[in-house]
Parts: structure tokens; sequence; C-alpha cells
């Protein structure tokens, strides 16, 4: 009987990349408890476990987490060779353990001479990657962890992140946003893998990058009109702003009058509206979705006029409203309405689509809250849910929100279980995605589900960063 190569599980390497694979490293047995990676190390080489069982195991003050398991066939070090980082884990043998050491310099020597080769790698390793931590997402979820327990399982995914490379035509909006705004690099890098893991499964393939490019420009659009409605406070500018989409002159259209010191903003905002249209109207199904298209843009315009609103004027905050207006600032219904210009679906399901959607985007919103609350106190900035939730519960009063010292709020917060709250409700809107998954058959819903769950592991693994 042929014995199946160890690398078969990677679909993307042909039989001989497993013979080139083998031939470059070198076989190694170590006892139980064995360190094969350590945390905060540079690995070396790249490890394939032949046989055996090991752990992932994240250090902490009280000592070290195990997070995960890996055996015959897993992959190790993966993330620090594709970010050329250290180790955010720990791999320590539970078993004797049979391994395939290929050294880091041996693999990169061969991608340069074969990029094929490089590329059939990568697109495995990611494959493969995505494919155990969302095993790991499932187990987890049905545990019902921590935040905190939560995103230390999903800290492997920031190094690859990192080495995202990004389209030509958003890199330049970056560099052009760079002259104005203030966001990291880092959360273009970070938007590209959510709207990546988003995007619907429908898509047809020869569309798929230029909707994810696309996407990234709304985002970097959003992130300019959004801080104006956030950091800036000001109704006038953002209505300003708000006349440039859709506006009947298009390209023609004049130039807003605005101070002298924000005209260099507004031109952004106006070229890159202009850019997502042109890429917006070269879709197959354009004109068939154009209303909705536009009747989803205007639910994200409110959004931020409502964030205005209660910024301005704290007392309007309840969280009836929070809950209606506030998940359009995610652009998921948007992006949901942009996949259909390019996806044959069953007419009959787009109600449940739209339905499956709208709870993917009020999840996404929840994760995003979870994930940044805590840098929006020192700015006053309490448009997130957490902050509702406390003056619902008699937590917080606005005045207190308003006067009291950053590091008060924040630890009121924190011992009252808000952020828990938080995740209950996006466990609760999990349960509704699963029962619409049987009433959509036009594209795998599983995909889409998987992804809002990637969605909300990258926001809490991203904290601090995005």
């Amino acid at each position: 009987m042929r014995i199946a190569s160890p690398w078969s599980q990677y679909s993307e390497l042909l039989s001989t990349d497993h013979a080139l694979l083998d031939s470059l490293g070198t076989v190694a047995v170590y006892p139980a408890g064995t360190f094969l990676i350590t945390q905060g190390a540079r690995p070396e080489a790249l490890l394939l476990l032949l046989v055996g069982r090991a752990a992932i195991s994240l250090q902490r003050e009280t000592g070290p987490v195990e997070v995960d398991q890996v055996g015959n066939g897993d992959i190790l070090g993966e993330m620090s060779f594709l970010g050329d980082s250290q180790a955010s884990a720990s791999v320590v043998t539970r078993s004797e353990c049979r391994v395939l050491r290929i050294p880091r310099e041996a693999l990169h020597q061969r991608a340069v001479t074969d990029p094929g080769f490089a590329a059939r790698l990568y697109r495995g390793m990611a494959r493969v990657l995505a494919e155990r931590l969302r095993e790991r997402n499932t187990r987890l979820f049905a545990e019902e962890p921590s935040a905190v327990d939560y995103a230390a399982a999903w800290t492997d995914t920031i190094a690859a992140l990192r080495s995202i490379q990004l389209p030509p035509v958003v890199e330049r909006y970056v560099a052009a946003y760079e002259q104005v705004g203030h966001r990291s690099a880092f959360l273009w890098r970070w938007c590209w893998r959510g709207v990546d893991e988003t995007t619907l499964p429908a898509v047809q393939a020869e569309w798929r990058e230029h909707l994810l490019s696309t996407k990234l420009l709304a985002i970097i659009l959003n992130v300019l009109l959004d801080d104006l409605a956030d950091q800036r406070g000001s109704e006038a500018l953002l209505e300003t702003a708000l006349s440039i989409p859709f506006h009947p002159q298009g390209k023609e259209a004049p130039a807003p009058r605005v101070p002298e010191e924000d005209r260099r903003y507004f031109a952004l905002i106006a070229e890159l509206w202009h850019a997502l249209e042109e890429r917006v109207q070269a879709l197959p199904h354009h004109a068939v979705y154009r209303p909705l298209y536009i009747f989803d843009y205007q639910q994200v315009f409110n959004s931020m006029r409502y964030s205005v609103l209660t910024r301005n004027r704290p007392a309007l905050h309840n969280l009836a409203e929070n809950r209606a207006y506030s998940p359009h600032n995610m652009n998921m219904m948007v992006f949901a309405t942009l996949d259909l210009m390019t996806a044959p679906v069953r007419t009959e399901e787009l109600g449940a689509i739209r339905e499956a959607i709208w709870y993917a985007q009020s999840m996404g919103q929840i994760a995003n809250m979870t994930a940044t609350w805590r840098r929006e106190v020192a700015a006053r900035d309490f448009a997130s849910r957490v902050f509702v939730q406390a003056l619902d519960a008699g937590v917080l009063t606005a005045g207190e929100l308003q006067t009291l010292p950053p590091e008060d709020i924040t630890a009121r917060i924190e011992s009252s279980g808000m952020e828990q709250r938080l995740l209950a409700e996006w466990r609760e809107q999990r349960q509704r995605l699963d029962v619409l998954m049987n009433r959509v058959r036009s594209f795998d819903m599983a995909r889409l589900v998987r992804g809002v769950d990637t969605l909300l592991g990258m926001h809490l693994a991203a904290r601090g960063l995005i």
C-alpha cells in the first residue's frame, strides 16, 4: 500500500514540491517536554510534525496557558516564517515527536529561484492556518471563553497580517491618506484580511481582487468621514463632506467651501469617492443593484450623523438607537451589495441574504466596539455600545462620562461586566446566523459565518493596533 506524503494535505503543492521540501530538511526525534519553538524567539526553521502530539501555549503572568494542540502533518512556525518575526507562542512536545526541520535560509533561497513553488507553499500554509484557527474558534465558543482567552488564541494572525502586500491602487490612496490622517498602516492590512474573510462566497473569482481593492478604498473614505464625526464633532463639516457622494454633477461638482486648512482633506474625500464610483460602475450587475447600493450608503452616512448628534448631545444615548444606527458604520451591507453586483444568486433568496448580512454587520460592530472602546475613553468619544450599556445599567451617568478621569471610567466598565455583556449579544446573533444558513442555497453560507467568527478573533487580537 502506498503511504501518502505528509505534505498531501497541502493541496496547493505538487508532488515534486513534496520531494523538494523533504530534500531541504532533516528529520529529528524529540522526547516529550521539548520546546520546539519558544515564544519571543525567532524560529530558524519551518517544522513539519511527522509523528506525535505537541501543545501551543502562551506565557502569561500566572504561567503558561495551553491554547491549542497540533499533531501529524501540522506545520509549526509558519507565522514567523511568513512574517519574519518572533514566535507569538511556544510549541512543546506532549509525546515523543518525529519532526522534519527545514532551515529558514534554505527555504528562502529556493523561493527566490522558484517563485511558483514559493507561491504554492505560501498559499498552502495560509489555507491550513486559517482552517486551524477556525477549528480553534469553534472550540472556544463552545466553551464561551473570556475576551482575553479568545484574543490570546488569535495572536498568531497578527504577524501574518503585517506581511500582506496591498494592490498598487490601494497603496496609492494609503499614501494619500497618510498626508492628512493619523491611522497606522497596519489598519489597512488588517482590513484587507477582514473584507477577504467576509466577502460573499458567490463572488466570481475574476472579480474578487477588484472587489477587495474597491472595499479598501471605501474603508479609507469611511475613516476620513468618520473622523470628522468622531474627532472633530462638527455637524457642519460632516454635512459638507456628505454632499460629495452621489452629487448629481459628479466629478463636475464645485469643490465644497471649507476652511483653507481642511481643503486637502476634502479634496482627498472627493478623489476617493470618484475613484470608488468608477470601480463600482465597472461591476457587471451594477445597474441592477444601484438603487440598493445608494440606499445602503445612505445608512452609513446616517450612522455618522447619529454619531455626531450623540457626541454633541450625550443625553440622546439609548440602546435601541445605538443598535439600530451604529452597525451601519461597518459598511458590510454596502459591501454585500457590491458582491451581489458580481455574484449570481437566486432572487427569492435576497431577503434571507440581506438578513444574514444585517446580523453579520451587527456582529462586526460588536467585535469592533469590544476591541476599541478603551482607546476612545481618553478622547471622550462615547458612541460605543459599551458606554451606552453602562449608562443603561446605571454603572455611569452622562455627567460622569464627561468629568471622571479616563482611568476611573475604564475601571468601572471593566469591573461591571459590560464587555462580557457585549460578547453575549454577539453569541445570540451568531445563533441567528446558524438558522439563516438553512435558507440560503445560492452559496455556502457556512463560509460567511466562519468569516464573521474570524472577524471577532481578528478584532480582539488586534487591540491597541486598530
